[in-house]
């Protein structure tokens, strides 16, 4: 069997979990990143830790078979397998897109991006039959956290039970889920058309709330929140002919907010604040898609909209 190649767009929390876990499968990975950055696994790699329920980590080491700034760098055109974009969809539209498909030819694209306008973004620089979307199915960030007890490096936790969704062609979508199984991780298929998209809808206006509130779980407005996710919900699904799934009422958002500290193996709170005030801009973006779609589908936006206004430019 020939060697996988692969290359990751991005040497954030999840790109160095997924790169770990391709690599264990036996691919061969290697990292595109931007200028000075390129020295960032030197020195015997880089630290991830798999956080354990009961406490503790497990210390792996991720070690590219290279990294580079620019995307043919130390490969002939066209001899990637796949193409994995673990940016944040605020840097999808950027003109660079156009080089690494220049580059990368007919490899599969593997998406982790949640945002509505990902796909539209993605189908103008790549076929739409090249390219995955995979839902993940964890929590990883840059350790440690404050008041954590751990040298630096990516610590992750991914919730018992719980798998990444992979949707996308055969036998595209076959091909990521084999190499996410050979490196250890759970991955299924998702054949229902729009399941990422629902997913953020069901989320990502609850962290918007909680960023409006400075991150407190006390402080934030569940109710309103849940409004805007009923919302976004309508308008994710409106696209793929669903019904629009039921969104969490707030009681019950707000109760898991508070038990769920007492489960995971980090500080919820400080992560939820650290990761999703790097990606705010995401976050708006998100937001404003669903808003735009909204009324242009002549679907009620009107909670949405008052997330939005109470969210920083």
């Amino acid at each position: 069997m020939a060697l996988m190649k692969v290359l990751v767009v991005g040497a954030g929390a999840l790109g160095q979990v997924f790169g770990m876990w391709l690599a264990a499968g036996g691919a061969q990975v290697s990292y595109l990143v931007r200028p000075g950055r390129q020295h960032w696994a030197a020195g015997g790699g880089a630290p991830v830790y798999r956080l354990r329920r009961r406490g503790g980590a497990v210390e792996q080491r991720l070690r590219p078979h290279q990294v580079v700034t620019e995307p043919a760098a130390g490969q002939s055109a066209g001899q990637w397998d796949m193409v994995w974009l673990c940016v944040d969809s605020t840097a999808l539209p950027g003109p660079w897109t156009a080089g690494l498909r220049a580059a990368t030819g007919g490899a599969t694209v593997v998406t982790i991006g949640q945002a509505p306008q990902d796909h539209a973004v993605l189908t103008r620089t790549w076929p739409a039959e090249q390219i995955v979307q995979v839902r993940p199915a964890l929590l990883a960030y840059p350790a440690p956290l404050p008041g954590e007890r751990r040298e630096p490096g990516i610590a992750y936790w991914v919730p018992p039970g719980s798998a990444l969704g992979v949707s996308g062609t055969e036998p595209r979508a076959r091909q990521v889920i084999d190499a996410l199984r050979a490196g250890g991780a759970r991955a299924r298929r998702t054949r229902r058309a729009g399941a990422g998209d629902i997913t953020a809808a069901r989320m990502i206006p609850t962290i918007a709330a909680l960023e409006n509130a400075g991150w407190s779980i006390a402080a934030t407005r569940y109710a309103g929140a849940a409004r805007a996710s009923r919302e976004a919900l309508a308008i994710a699904a409106a696209p793929h002919g669903r019904r629009a799934p039921l969104a969490a009422p707030a009681w019950a958002v707000a109760l898991a907010l508070r038990v769920l500290p007492l489960l995971v193996p980090f500080d919820l709170p400080r992560y939820l604040e650290a990761h999703f005030t790097k990606v705010s801009a995401q976050t708006r973006l998100m937001l404003d898609g669903w808003i735009a779609e909204g009324a242009a589908r002549g679907l009620p936006v009107t909670h949405l909209r008052a997330l939005r206004a109470e969210a920083a430019a």
